[in-house]
């Protein structure tokens, strides 16, 4: 009796444990379908684009535009994210597109406001190791109210290590003009160890027109390294054009300066050594650097897209 209880109860005990193990398979195997139907069913509900089409940056590194400060309110170049090192006297206000950087004056450590405000950069990027023909654009605002009669006002300069003028500077000379709204305008080059002024003789009767008219006005200079050409554009017109021009950067590029000469970054002197260069007391926009010479063409839609 005994052992029939005894193997009775083993069969009972058996029986159980096969019915357990019975029910826990069937109860994985349901939860292996159900996480394998919710992945397959997750992967279903994704959207994959074709292969390409993903938004692309419109100025990336290593193309023709080496620097570009469009001053939204900043002052970095968006090609490879340099800033500026600036003081507490620029401002933004509203540009030709978006907002400009406004330079306002500040002590200049002589008693004076004569210098103004300004942006130094590391450098324009690889611009002017890479460019042998090239391009610089910006647009610029200023009213006949701060006119300098007595000052050059440097509106940029890439500076040299090696050369007081710099590898390019662009300024508004002093002018005689008097209440004239026209700008004397001059831009010198770096010509390898030399200089080259040919394009800074636009004085006297040859003055750049209406550019202290307080509205935006947009300058574009291309240099065509193949036909030795440089010309000058003013509101996306040709305003000048010379030929058999050469101009070559003599290896020693340093910072970019915006609204000051060279010597503002204390490179081949400064301002406290030269007491007649002042500063830019205008606004600028849309400042481009490019390793290729602009087509007249493409000058004139960056003018009437306000580029």
């Amino acid at each position: 009796m005994n052992s029939l209880l005894m193997i009775s109860g083993g069969s009972l005990n058996t029986n159980k444990i096969l019915s357990m193990s019975l029910i826990n398979k069937i109860i994985k195997n349901a939860l292996i379908a159900f996480t394998l139907g919710t992945a397959v069913t997750g992967c279903q509900k994704i959207e994959h684009p074709p292969l390409g089409d993903y938004p692309k940056d419109a100025t990336q590194p290593g193309g023709p535009l080496k620097f570009y400060a469009a001053y939204d309110g900043i002052n970095a170049d968006s090609i490879r994210a340099q800033f500026a090192s600036t003081d507490s006297a620029t401002s933004y206000v509203q540009g030709v597109s978006g907002q400009a950087i406004q330079f306002n004056p500040v002590t200049d450590g002589l008693g004076g406001t004569s210098v103004y405000s300004f942006l130094i950069y590391p450098s324009a990027n690889d611009f002017a190791t890479t460019a042998q023909s090239f391009t610089f654009s910006f647009w610029l605002n200023i009213p006949l109210s701060k006119k300098d009669n007595i000052d050059p006002d440097a509106i940029l300069a890439l500076a040299s290590t090696s050369n007081f003028w710099g590898e390019i500077t662009v300024f508004a000379d002093h002018s005689t003009g008097g209440n004239s709204d026209s700008m004397d305008f001059k831009i010198h080059f770096a010509n390898g160890s030399g200089d080259n002024w040919d394009f800074a003789n636009y004085t006297g009767a040859n003055r750049l027109p209406h550019m202290y008219d307080g509205n935006w006005h947009q300058i574009v200079f291309t240099y065509d390294a193949p036909s030795l050409t440089g010309t000058l554009y003013q509101d996306g017109a040709q305003f000048d054009q010379k030929t058999n021009e050469t101009i070559a950067f003599d290896g020693n590029a340093s910072n970019l300066v915006v609204a000051g000469f060279e010597q503002a970054a204390n490179i081949q002197g400064s301002y406290q050594d030269n007491g007649w260069m002042a500063g830019f007391p205008g606004a600028i926009d849309q400042l481009k650097f490019y390793s290729v010479a602009l087509s007249a063409t493409d000058v004139a839609t960056n003018y009437a897209n306000k580029q």
